[in-house]
Order: C-alpha cells, then sequence, then structure tokens
C-alpha cells in the first residue's frame, strides 16, 4: 500500500511543480511586456521633453533676433533666457529621471530573460541581449550603445547622451545670461564671466547627474551577475 501512496504523491508533486512553473512563466512574460512597454514611453518622454525645450529655446532665439536692432535688446534677452534656462534645467532633471527609470525597467527585462534561459537551457545561444543584471550587463543592454565593457571615456560617451546635450545647452544658456548681465564691464569680463558660468554650470549638471544614477546602481542588488567568463564576451 505505501508503495503506490508514495508513487501517488510524487506524481502529484512533480504535476504541482510543472503548473507552478507554467504559471511563473505565464506571469513572467506578461511582467517582461509590461517593462518593454514602459521603457518604449520612457525614452518617448525624454524625446518629447527634449524637443518642447529645444522648440522654446528656438522660439526664444528668434524673439531675440526681431530685437536685436531695438535698444532693449539686452533687457529682453535678460528676461527670456532665465525662462528657457528654468526649461532647460527642469527638462535636464527630468530626463536624468527618466535614465533611471529605464535603467530599473532593462534590468528587470535582463533578470526575467535570465529566468527564461534556464526553463529553456537550448534556447540560450540564440538570446543576443544580456541575461545577466549588474553593472556589465547594463552596458550590453537596449539603449547603451551595447559596449562589450564599461566606456573608457565615461564623460565622452554621457556627452552625447541625451542628459549631456540638454546639460551643455544649459549651461550655454547660463553662459549667456552671465554675459550679458555683465555687458557694461567690458569684454574681458564679459568672457571671464560666460566661461566661468559656462564651466560651473556644466560641472554641477554632470555631477548631479552622476550622483543621482550612482545612487541608483548602487541600490540595485544583483541576483545574477556576470559570470567572469562572459565579461567582454562577444555578442
Amino acid at each position: 500500500m505505501d508503495g503506490p501512496r508514495t508513487s501517488t504523491r510524487n506524481d502529484a508533486a512533480s504535476s504541482t511543480s510543472a503548473d507552478e512553473r507554467e504559471l511563473v512563466r505565464q506571469v513572467l512574460s506578461e511582467e517582461y511586456r509590461l517593462l518593454a512597454s514602459a521603457l518604449s514611453a520612457a525614452w518617448s518622454a525624454s524625446l518629447v521633453r527634449t524637443s518642447i525645450f529645444l522648440g522654446v529655446l528656438s522660439a526664444a532665439g528668434v524673439a531675440l533676433g526681431l530685437v536685436a536692432q531695438s535698444g532693449s535688446f539686452t533687457q529682453f534677452a535678460l528676461v527670456i533666457l532665465p525662462l528657457a534656462l528654468f526649461l532647460g534645467l527642469a527638462t535636464f532633471a527630468r530626463v536624468v529621471e527618466i535614465q533611471r527609470e529605464a535603467t530599473i525597467y532593462i534590468t528587470g527585462m535582463n533578470r526575467i530573460r535570465f529566468f527564461f534561459q534556464m526553463a529553456a537551457p537550448a534556447s540560450r545561444p540564440y538570446f543576443i541581449l544580456p541575461s545577466h543584471d549588474d553593472d556589465i550587463a547594463i552596458y550590453r543592454s537596449q539603449g547603451t550603445g551595447m559596449h562589450r565593457r564599461a566606456p573608457r571615456y565615461g564623460l565622452a560617451v554621457a556627452m552625447v547622451q541625451t542628459q549631456g546635450i540638454v546639460g551643455v545647452v544649459c549651461a550655454v544658456l547660463a553662459a549667456a545670461i552671465g554675459g550679458l548681465a555683465s555687458v557694461g564691464a567690458g569684454p574681458v569680463v564679459v568672457w571671464s564671466v560666460a566661461g566661468t558660468t559656462f564651466v560651473i554650470t556644466l560641472v554641477a549638471l554632470i555631477v548631479y547627474w552622476r550622483r543621482s544614477f550612482d545612487g541608483l546602481r548602487m541600490s540595485i542588488r544583483p541576483i545574477n551577475p556576470t559570470p567572469p567568463d562572459e565579461v567582454e564576451a562577444p555578442f
């Protein structure tokens, strides 16, 4: 009697385990689609916010061009440019937040991809996107340039991203405001103030960006880091 009962319990356990695995697969498939949709929405939001900022900046440039021949150009510019700078700083802060969100979405997708590979090991050679959730895997993920390793010149890479472009434009705006505010002090002072303002603004924005992003990365605890033999591996 014990034999059949044991066999029946084992069969039931196996059946339950298979059902649970299938349920997990379905749940994670839905979660993967949700994360992919959220990632796409985040990138779209970044483009929209940046486009709005650059559109307003273009309109401000046109307005300044129309009043360039009038004697009130400086006063008008010192009203318009600070408004454009405020919008630029708000856009910069928002695109940094969007990068943080995108990092979380990509990390979650990588973890789910790891589960799929473990569930079907034979499929692993056909996955080209990473299935690990550490910094190395993030650099190899979508939207990051698909680097095999961490970029050697991180600042140069950062400057060509949306955040870097917006940050440089904001620094130029701040420099223009500083230069216009010191017009009466002579060309040397004007250019010195403009250059100093540009450097200080850009450095401040980069520091804010890096601290915000590094803080997020430190809060992510990898559960399946990249194995040593896969570091810098070809795609």
